[in-house]
């Protein structure tokens, strides 16, 4: 038997090794081109079906954002349209304003005006452009940009699903100072004349979960911070994080009386007197009716925990002082708040207290991306519209960061806003492109960029021009 087996293995190599074996082995298996073929079409059949989820997902979580229908009617209630013939739509004013904001650093309106003419296909004259700013385009700015700010989607954060989910929201206000044209002082003076004739205040409340602005108002430099925070209605069940500047113990006391919780640094001058010691202070019964600078803390630990007595205009306010001692400095950096020590330990709250970063990147992203202290215009409703401008595009590249994030199946806070900033540039032609339902084939993109450096790269002095080298022909 064993001969016989290693006689047929011999002799079936032998047939696959011969002309006649090798056509039959090809008969029985399939053909390579024929494998790559269909290895190709399905790839590319997963490529368009990709494809078409993608631009479904940017359909709806960006491009629906706002709509034209919407827009128009805004503008007609704003009286955006004053002037005839309507060359230019309010819904491609709105956008290119907004993403003009991310392409060119110097703000103005031959930004504006390039844009119309690459994505819009609008040729028009730079002086038509010029005269739709003003208190139409102001208003509908502003009112386009708080309909985009409340349609968007607010994902949870997945390291911020514990203790934090006690609260509606996490508020922070801050304030950034916009540097202005001297032509302006007159209604935005600056603090510093002697280095700045005028700027303006861009004060901003942020959400610090989500990490997005709720509420904005622009004011002169000299306008308190502080004032403008008071006219805001107290919301139960928020917490409010507050910086040095905010401090106002009756302001505080309006928060807590509204079913609302603060955490606040506290100042290095405040010296409240001391109701109870809880953690790290020596002789705790003796410390009690001390003023706070006057009691002894534990030197073999780093943190501190007491209940002081506030007082204000309304009455007494209780509330936690808590200290934890800079490694560096040895210093104690000491947190004003509402909460109390069996609900957030000490690091939680100092951890929770650096979420106020959130606001400082936002300003950042507004800056440095979109361009908001790059304000070169002496008309105020012009002003008003840049910087809401601005406001919208901050508020689109988010939207496109939250898709994205969800089309890739990963958490919105693994991507970053300043690198979203960073790439707007690049993204907010072809965005511009879609939005206005624009075919992006390569002949229209060729097209675009062509009538981008015809239309919106002329020179803006000819006369001067020919005159200095026409004596040469």
């Amino acid at each position: 038997m064993r001969r016989h087996s290693k006689a047929l293995r011999r002799q079936s190599n032998d047939n696959a090794n011969s002309p006649q074996g090798a056509q039959r082995s090809r008969q029985r298996c399939p053909v390579p081109g024929r494998v790559g073929a269909r290895l190709a079409q399905s790839r590319a059949a997963k490529q368009v079906r990709l494809t078409r989820r993608a631009f479904a997902s940017l359909q709806s979580g960006v491009l629906g954002m706002v709509s034209r229908r919407e827009v128009e009617a805004l503008a007609r209630q704003c009286g955006f349209y004053v002037r005839k013939p309507r060359e230019i739509r309010a819904f491609e004013f709105c956008l290119c304003c907004a993403l003009a904001s991310a392409v060119e650093a110097k703000r103005g309106f031959a930004s504006v005006w390039r844009l119309l003419a690459a994505a819009a296909g609008v040729d028009v004259a730079r002086s038509a452009v010029t005269q739709r700013f003003g208190e139409g385009s102001a208003t509908l700015m502003e009112r386009v940009f708080h309909l985009a700010r409340e349609r968007l989607p607010t994902p949870e954060h997945p390291e911020m699903l514990g203790k934090l989910k006690e609260f509606d929201r996490v508020l922070a206000d801050d304030g950034s100072v916009l540097a202005l044209v001297p032509l302006l002082k007159k209604l935005f003076p600056a603090t510093r004349t002697n280095s700045v004739a005028a700027a303006a205040k861009l004060h901003a409340t942020a959400d610090l979960v989500h990490r997005r602005l709720v509420a904005v108002e622009l004011t002169g430099e000299r306008h308190s911070e502080l004032k403008v925070v008071r006219a805001q209605p107290i919301v139960a069940n928020t917490l409010y994080i507050r910086d040095l500047g905010y401090t106002d113990y009756d302001h505080y006391y309006d928060i807590c009386v509204g079913k609302g919780d603060v955490l606040a640094r506290l100042k290095e001058n405040a010296n409240p007197v001391v109701v109870e010691a809880i953690e790290g202070v020596r002789a705790p019964k003796q410390s009690v009716g001390k003023k706070l600078n006057d009691v002894q803390l534990v030197k073999s630990s780093d943190r501190f925990a007491v209940l002081v007595e506030l007082r204000t205009s309304r009455g007494p306010l209780l509330m936690y002082v808590v200290g934890r001692r800079h490694p560096e400095t040895g210093k104690y950096h000491r947190y004003l708040t509402s909460l109390p020590p069996d609900l957030f330990s000490i690091d939680e709250l100092v951890t929770l207290y650096s979420l106020r970063w959130v606001i400082e990147l936002l300003f950042k992203l507004l800056k440095s991306s979109f361009h908001l202290d790059h304000l070169d215009t002496s008309d105020p409703q012009a002003l008003r519209t840049h910087i809401y401008a601005s406001l919208l595009a901050a508020v689109v590249f988010t939207a496109v960061a939250m898709t994205a994030a969800t089309a890739a199946g990963i958490a919105t806070s693994a991507i970053s806003p300043l690198m979203v900033g960073i790439a707007a540039p690049l993204l907010a032609l072809p965005l511009l492109l879609l939005w206005l339902t624009r075919k992006l084939t390569a002949e229209d993109l060729a097209e675009a960029i062509l009538r981008t450096i015809a239309h919106g790269c002329r020179d803006q002095n000819p006369r001067r021009t020919s005159a200095k080298w026409g004596r040469l022909s």
